[in-house]
């Protein structure tokens, strides 16, 4: 089956509507990737003002301090999980990416080819157009008796 211009225009539509679908998709694995950024920072905040608290002189309770250690633990847990997360959409976007490029390169592709088809219909227009005009040209200085000029 030939494709016509009309079908690859058709084409060309479907193709940049795939690509906006893949630009909303890359836009939302951005937006997760920045989350969990603020996230990984809001953690390290945490832990960066857990360790900057100053020790009261007398007397160490040893209640606070054990809390202080189970906070901490947690908090470099939450951390080690957060960077693991962004890691993962740093992944997801990436990946977007590579497909959103892959879909504008379908879809340029697409249109070169109905550019050049648009292009060679209408050479071959332009040649129909001279050979009926060779034609008139010839019938027109033919002679009702078979010979020379008019």
């Amino acid at each position: 089956m030939t494709m016509t211009p009309k079908r690859l225009q058709r084409l060309v539509k479907h193709r940049e509507r795939l690509e906006r679908l893949q630009e909303q998709e890359l836009a939302g694995a951005l937006r997760l990737y920045r989350r969990r950024e603020e996230a990984l920072t809001e953690s390290l905040d945490n832990r960066h003002a857990l360790l900057a608290l100053e020790l009261t002189a007398g007397p160490l309770d040893i209640a606070d301090a054990e809390a202080g250690m189970v906070y901490l633990r947690r908090v470099d847990r939450e951390i080690l999980a957060r960077r693991a997360a962004l890691l993962h959409s740093a992944n997801d976007v990436e990946e977007e990416r590579a497909e959103l490029l892959a879909r504008r390169r379908d879809r340029k592709a697409i249109e070169a080819l109905r550019d050049r088809r648009l292009e060679e219909e209408r050479i071959e227009r332009n040649r129909a157009q001279l050979r009926f005009i060779d034609e008139l040209a010839a019938t027109r200085w033919r002679s009702p008796t078979g010979g020379g000029n008019p």
